[in-house]
């Protein structure tokens, strides 16, 4: 595998964008967990025991901050795992350098700057990024196809 990493840009390109939208994710759940500790939002009793001020009680009852974080997170787990799937095919297909390049760091831009528009209420921003990348998505899927045909 390390032989292929070094002689294949487009693949480095895509294992490069991949480990950040990993990180893009893992931060959107770090996100989460500070908002519920920011207004003491707890689902879990353990967790208000612990992490909570004194008397901190846990509910079922979702903060609307909290829920807003919920959500960012939720569309990272419904939107990533699609570019992880699709990118390794499209390159492990020889995709052309600069085709990898454009395709996956433009979606990898438009998902952080997605999150920066949804954590800040910002439309049509977060629809316009989110747009920028399921077209990306859309293109890679197209030349697959049109390779594996």
């Amino acid at each position: 595998m390390e032989v292929y990493f070094t002689v294949n840009p487009a693949f480095r390109t895509y294992a490069l964008c991949a480990a950040i939208l990993a990180l893009k994710m893992l931060f959107s759940a770090f996100y989460t967990g500070v908002q519920r500790s920011r207004h003491q939002a707890f689902v879990n009793a353990e967790d208000a025991k612990t992490f909570g001020r004194p008397g901190a009680s846990a509910s079922t009852d979702e903060d609307p901050a909290v829920a807003h974080a919920l959500r960012i997170q939720r569309n990272d787990g419904e939107n990533i795992p699609i570019f992880f799937a699709v990118g390794l095919i499209y390159v492990l297909l020889a995709a052309r350098p600069l085709g990898a390049a454009i395709y996956c760091w433009t979606y990898t831009i438009a998902r952080i700057l997605h999150t920066i528009a949804y954590m800040r209420n910002l439309q049509p921003w977060r629809a316009i990024f989110f747009i920028i990348g399921a077209l990306c998505l859309v293109g890679m899927i197209v030349q697959i196809i049109a390779k594996a045909l």
